[in-house]
């Protein structure tokens, strides 16, 4: 059995890793490196799991062993390790049972930015359909008068609501999510839960988001709508039910139109808010405890409910995706990229364009080109991501370079950073095309200020480019705000204008792709970048940024599929060079 045993010390770490719990075993730090989840230990778990299927282990049998190992180990608590296995045991199961995956391949996907092998790459392989419509000449467009009418768009990102977070509780419980009554004894006064949050492992109370929507009704009620990139849920992956989260949805919903009643909202959905978190299982999942059918059926109904037309449904009800017009000449395409999810189990298996979403995404973009129309793309997780299936994020990327004329915006969140995502040209590998813009989370989680963001938007007119022309973040300060206490309100404040703080003529591609270059060269252009990347978190921004973080940060802005990596090579080696020749001259 010691097979087993070690594929359970194994998967306790992996399954820590991929339901975005951080992995802790107690070893000696010299110890340490070796108990990482590296690739050779993922195929342990993986070719250990599957090994318990095939001789007759029960989904319990199974789950106490991990959960065993995962106590002695001191990784987290029962509640936690049982949690955990308990939720993703039969979706791994049924996998296993169905053939959708080969063993070898799975530590591939899961682990894709630390290059793990895979045992047959060609049985993953798979494209879309290209459109057959020819691409039609790329047109540069003006900037708008200095008269032109602009709208506003407020773009919440990340809320992560905790109903259970208790003032006054453990902020540092050694959880993967603490301030709750059950994170244990408070050791000092230090590590109690603030009023209105706190920056430590934690997510947000009610009073805090509604103050937060308040504040937005009154310095923002001219909004033209709102667009919402998911994740409403807390992080407690390990202990979450569908009826909470459906409460959570429907209660936030209901906050949003409480203060804003008449503002159109544009929702998406995140990677928590399925249960079992990360876990979006494809249509052709029929099975009523393992498929994501639930999820869609009430996000249709609550979206509907909430203003989006019933024309919506089908493709809501279908695969968590929509379309609709939001203006004469600009549409809004939402997308589920929960279904590029390196930690969702179903992208694991070998399924071709999940929900067929790339391929509708194709004909929605040939209509609204024929249309004249310009597309706004929303979704939770950016593709390109270090998390994003590199086929998927591929198809995506080819889908972008088609129609580069037609969608002028994408919107995300998930990262809870302030980000930029370039697409460059397929042909020209130095020629810009497409901005992605990630806004900051409104949750805390962790060590960031609660934020918000406002965009100007190119408004309506003939001929507009319905172009993102400058945004704004807001934010709180919750160490202030705590210390203040519950009879003084939060204050919200702008941190940053984006064409202001970056000395930008626009935010359009080449401007963008300058920007980044600029960086390279001016770290006090980086820094700056740097801090609002982190919303000037203190605890962040005082430990700073070496060559390393630099390299990262730049990476993730020019990267829209991480499987190629030859513009990050490139930083990698420009940065490497600039500290050499520094060294160099101090000596």
């Amino acid at each position: 059995m010691r097979i087993f045993s070690l594929a359970a010390v194994a998967l306790s770490c992996v399954f820590s890793t991929i339901q975005g719990l951080p992995f802790k075993p107690v070893v000696k730090s010299s110890e340490r490196k070796s108990f990482l989840p590296t690739c050779s230990l993922c195929n342990l778990a993986v070719h250990g799991i599957f090994q318990s299927f095939e001789i007759g282990l029960t989904n319990e049998d199974i789950v106490d062993n991990i959960a065993l190992i995962c106590i002695s180990r001191n990784l987290y608590d029962e509640e936690i390790c049982r949690g955990v296995a308990t939720d993703a045991i039969p979706t791994v199961r049924y996998i296993h049972n169905n053939s959708l995956a080969d063993p070898g391949n799975i530590c591939g996907i899961l682990m894709q930015e630390a290059n793990c092998t895979f045992s047959d790459r060609e049985k993953l392989e798979w494209s879309i359909a290209p459109s057959l419509i020819p691409k039609p000449d790329i047109v540069q467009l003006d900037s708008p008068p200095s008269d032109a009418s602009t709208i506003k768009v407020l773009h919440l990102a990340d809320p992560h609501w905790d109903p259970e977070y208790l003032e006054g509780s453990n902020a540092n419980c050694g959880k993967p999510l603490c301030c709750r009554a059950s994170s244990g004894l408070v050791a000092t006064t230090d590590d109690e839960a603030g009023y209105w949050g706190d920056y430590r492992k934690c997510d947000m109370p009610w009073r805090t988001l509604e103050n937060a929507v308040k504040h937005m009704s009154k310095h923002h009620s001219d909004v033209a709508y709102i667009i919402w990139t998911g994740d409403l849920v807390p992080h407690d992956i390990w202990s979450t039910t569908r009826e909470e989260n459906m409460l959570i949805h429907e209660s936030l919903l209901n906050l949003i139109k409480k203060y804003f009643p008449d503002t159109p909202i544009y929702p998406t959905l995140g990677n928590h808010d399925a249960h079992p978190a990360n876990t979006f299982a494809t249509p052709e999942i029929t099975d009523q405890d393992l498929g994501a059918e639930w999820l869609y059926q009430d996000a249709a109904r609550l979206w509907t409910k909430f203003g989006l037309p019933d024309e919506v449904s089908n493709t809501v009800r279908h695969g968590g995706y929509y379309t609709t017009l939001v203006r004469p000449g600009l549409r809004m395409v939402s997308l589920n990229t929960n279904y590029c999810y390196t930690f969702n189990w179903w992208t694991l298996t070998s399924t071709k364009d999940p929900a067929s979403i790339l391929s509708w995404l194709t004909k929605i973009l040939e209509d609204a080109e024929a249309a004249l129309e310009k597309v706004h793309i929303i979704a939770h997780i950016p593709p390109g991501n270090e998390d994003c299936w590199a086929i998927y994020s591929r198809e995506f990327e080819r889908i972008i370079n088609r129609f580069e004329s037609t969608v002028v915006a994408q919107f995300y969140g998930h990262t809870h950073n302030e980000e930029f995502k370039l697409f460059y040209d397929k042909g020209n590998a130095t020629r810009p095309i497409n901005v992605a813009f990630i806004a900051g989370s409104m949750t805390s989680f962790t060590d960031l200020s609660p934020s918000y963001r406002v965009y100007t938007i190119d408004g309506e007119r003939p001929d507009s480019s319905w172009r993102v022309l400058d945004y704004s973040t807001w934010m709180m300060n919750l160490t202030l705000a705590n210390l203040r206490g519950p009879t003084h309100l939060p204050e919200w404040f702008e941190l940053y204008q984006a064409k202001k703080e970056y000395a930008l003529t626009d935010l359009n591609p080449n401007t963008v792709d300058s920007f980044f270059s600029r960086m390279l060269d001016n770290d006090a252009l980086f820094q700056l970048y740097f801090k609002n990347y982190h919303k000037a978190a203190d605890k962040i921004i005082s430990k700073g940024c070496d060559e390393t973080c630099r390299e990262t940060i730049l990476c993730r802005l020019i990267t829209s599929n991480i499987a190629e990596r030859e513009r990050c090579n490139q930083i990698d080696r420009k940065i490497f060079k600039d500290s050499v020749e520094a060294v160099a001259v101090a000596l």
